[in-house]
């Protein structure tokens, strides 16, 4: 058992900060408490970034990366990162700014200690650890009872608590072999990248985690469950920081799992049971702990922390599994993936559950990252070569969801409204969330290989870096405007998603034939119903139903992603056996489509496209009179529809044609005055360079201006031109690589109608709406971004697996 001396000699140094929080939240001084987790979040989401999985790659004894290879790295972060730390939260807590830098100070010792008691462990130094221990343990106490006594022995205590992880275990030696290292710094910086980038991701949230819920909730429901997450939560947050890199490295050396691996399963047995117990006593009597003078939400927390403590050490023996024993194993796409999606189910808890709900949110981020971790090398699920359960069929099955227009609403079940005017007005329960979200994050979690879609995480991750850099830099209040700040940020994050899907499902053999069989199959089936309800209705502008469901923004977005799918269809399936008859059928129908749209743009990419088909197939010999249906099709269609509104103008209805046209273009745009929207957000991001770099602190009244129409413009007025710049960044690349191989899209039908779709969504149609912010849309959009950033990503030799053609 001497082996636990040094896990425990780590507790006390990562968790002392921890344990004053509660105990400062448990004795009734809540609001310090939550001053103590927001200094903690924001040391954490710095220091802890940078930590680069130290203390498993020093343990592992590589020899790649050593102790003192580390500590030189981390003195010269040091004194940065410290100040970056107290300017974060000298704005943030209600305590004065020496309280703050105290603070700091502590966790800046506690990330140099790491090293030293690291090297301890290695040269198995127990006296020195256990040294180390028991001054922290005083010491934490003591600082903990001047806290509360608020006397004048706080301050002093605080600075002798700060400054005694170094002094409790610094020795001259490891700093005099750090500056003499004779490792180049720059090879050790880019050996510690990919590790730097994993802890950052995890750092980053845990400050953004609790900077939300402080924002959504008043600061006393704050402390409450920062102190719940951290009691219910220890276990996990001891063995991911402490017991699991020792007990992975002693599993790896033994033959066995070992007494000390069998101890350790039957505690997380307990504690499951502990949880259950306490959630279930808590849930059926509610007053059953009042005499503790903390509430119900403080226990259910408590409870539900104590079960996702046992998933989070289930995630984490994988994450260090990962690090320890696979060359080069990096957990960067499962760290990223869950704590994002952790961050925005926040809004979604509270406004669509209530505030009970939020007592689950740290079971809930164990499970993601049990489920991410569990799936970053070959995914999910193993496939099958044969029968239904194969990766084709999944695949294929991804695609039909993402393409499916079918919302659902949280208090409502799935959406039908087959009004042209429903509104949302705002409330969270009543928007229509399309089922394509959840096949986007679920498709990532089943396809796994979150190495292959590396371009597209390191995208996201940049982009809500910049992101949050700038809402934090302009100040979120806590009066409303944060929290709303915030919910915007996850607005446009999660749409982003998709673009890891889309490069993930790329990489596969003949995804593009999948995507495109996929969108043909949901144009035939929507496409005759939403035509079919507007003919009964005689009305000239397109329904929105289709009878069982209806298609939320069925004209400002749903019309140009239906002739978007059209399109992959068309330059993707043409010419194969058996198709070239549904495509002629669905081309009469898209013709007729986008004119009741009456969607100017998706009229100009259905007619662009057709243009574009005609004339590359003409140009790789194809026989031109069959060629020439195709345009004589969609002409036809358009004029049927053209006879159809005239008929209906004939006829006796309430609304003339003229007026009807007036309200079709309303509906078609969602406003009027383009020139107005774009002056109004040019103006405000030029009117200083504070604007044009960091955005704006509140987004525009929804009454006055809900949107730039113009989706770079509303990116850059509310995050800035920081924010937006590797977004920018990834959409030049795309072009330029594009332009570059144009040639071979050329020689292949279905990249350039994928390329053609892309770059018509990125430059015209985000020109003139937003539609890479809203769920489906954005999903949509994303995706096929993806799987073009695969297309071109890919050595030309491997051009027609993926495609599924032999040209």
């Amino acid at each position: 058992m001497r082996v636990m001396v040094f896990p425990v000699a780590f507790m006390a140094n990562t968790f002392a900060m921890m344990v004053v929080m509660i105990g400062l939240s448990l004795f009734g001084k809540s609001a310090l408490a939550a001053d103590f987790g927001l200094i903690h979040g924001a040391t954490v989401a710095l220091f802890y970034s940078f930590s680069g999985n130290a203390r498993s790659l020093i343990l592992s004894e590589s020899g790649a990366i050593d102790a003192p290879g580390i500590l030189r790295l981390r003195l010269i972060l040091l004194l940065p990162l410290g100040m970056l730390a107290w300017m974060l939260c000298a704005g943030v807590v209600d305590s004065s700014w020496l309280f703050v830098l105290l603070l700091v100070v502590r966790r800046a010792a506690e990330w140099l200690a790491e090293i030293f008691l690291s090297e301890q462990e290695l040269r198995h130094q127990e006296r020195a650890a256990i040294r180390f221990l028991l001054t922290q343990g005083c010491l934490s106490l003591a600082l903990l009872l001047a806290l509360l006594n608020d006397g004048p022995l706080s301050t002093p205590m605080t600075l002798l608590w700060a400054l005694s992880p170094l002094l409790g275990c610094m020795s001259l030696g490891l700093p005099k072999r750090a500056l003499s290292s004779g490792v180049p710094l720059f090879s050790s910086i880019r050996l510690m990248l990919p590790h730097f980038g994993s802890t950052a991701v995890i750092g980053v949230s845990v400050y953004v985690f609790r900077l939300f819920i402080l924002l959504v909730a008043d600061k006393q429901v704050a402390g409450d469950l920062f102190s719940a997450f951290a009691l219910g939560g220890i276990l996990g947050a001891v063995f991911s920081q402490a017991l699991g890199p020792t007990m992975v490295r002693h599993e790896r050396r033994s033959a066995g799992p070992g007494r000390l691996v069998k101890m350790f399963n039957l505690m997380l047995v307990v504690m499951l049971l502990a949880g259950l117990v306490l959630v279930a006593g808590v849930w059926s009597i509610p007053h059953l702990l009042d005499w503790t003078e903390k509430d119900q939400l403080f226990w259910l927390a408590v409870g539900c922390s104590l079960m996702g403590g046992v998933v989070m050490v289930l995630a984490q023996r994988i994450r260090l599994r990962i690090l320890q024993d696979e060359a080069g194993g990096d957990v960067f796409g499962s760290d990223m993936l869950s704590n994002i999606l952790l961050i925005a189910s926040i809004p979604f808890l509270y406004y669509g559950i209530g505030v009970n709900a939020l007592a689950l949110l740290y079971l809930l981020g164990a499970l993601l990252s049990w489920v991410f971790y569990a799936s970053e090398r070959h995914g999910l699920l193993s496939w099958r070569d044969s029968g239904w359960f194969t990766q084709k069929n999944l695949l294929l099955l991804i695609a039909l969801v993402i393409f499916l227009p079918v919302f659902f609403q949280l208090n409502g079940g799935i959406f039908h409204d087959p009004s042209h005017s429903f509104s949302h007005g705002g409330v969270l329960a009543l928007l229509p969330i399309p089922l394509s979200v959840l096949a986007c994050y679920l498709g990532m979690v089943l396809l796994g290989r979150y190495s292959h879609a590396r371009l597209a995480l390191l995208s996201l991750f940049f982009v809500f870096i910049g992101m949050l850099l700038t809402s934090l830099l302009l100040g979120l209040d806590t009066s409303g405007g944060g929290s709303q700040k915030m919910i915007l940020l996850i607005q446009y994050i999660l749409p982003m998603f998709a673009l890891v899907l889309g490069q993930q499902f790329g990489m596969r053999e003949g995804a593009l034939t999948l995507v495109a069989k996929a969108a043909l199959f949901i144009l035939l089936t929507v496409v005759p119903l939403q035509l079919l309800a507007t003919l009964t209705s005689g009305d000239v502008l397109l329904s929105p139903s289709v009878y069982i469901f209806s298609i939320y923004q069925h004209l400002q977005y749903a019309s140009l992603l239906f002739v978007a799918a059209f399109v992959l269809a068309l330059f993707t399936l043409w010419g194969r056996a058996g198709f070239d008859g549904w495509l002629r059928a669905l081309t009469l129908l898209m013709g007729g489509y986008v004119i009741l749209s009456w969607s100017l743009l998706a009229m100009l990419l259905f007619v662009l496209a057709v243009f574009c088909f005609v004339a590359q197939q003409g140009a790789r010999e194809r026989r031109l009179a069959s060629l020439l249906v195709v345009p004589l099709l969609a002409v036809c269609g358009a004029l049927l529809s053209f006879l159809y509104m005239h008929y209906v103008s004939q006829a006796e209805v309430p609304t003339p044609l003229s007026e009807a046209t007036d309200l079709s273009m309303q509906a078609l745009e969602g406003r009027v005055g383009y020139l107005e929207s774009w002056m109004f957000y040019i103006d405000g991001i030029s009117a200083s360079w504070t604007n044009a770099l960091f955005g704006h602190a509140t987004s525009p009244e929804r009454g006055l201006y809900p949107s730039a129409l113009n989706y770079y413009l509303d990116f850059a007025y509310n995050f800035g031109l920081l924010g937006l710049l590797p977004l920018i960044a990834l959409a030049l690349y795309s072009l330029v690589l594009v332009c570059r191989r144009w040639r071979d899209f050329w020689a292949h039908s279905p990249y350039m109608g994928l390329a053609l779709v892309v770059i018509f969504m990125l430059v015209v149609d985000s020109a003139f709406k937003v539609g890479l912010r809203q769920p489906y849309s954005g999903v949509i959009m994303f995706f096929l971004w993806g799987l073009l950033l695969a297309v071109i990503s890919l050595p030309r030799a491997r051009l027609s697996t993926v495609s599924g053609n032999v040209v």
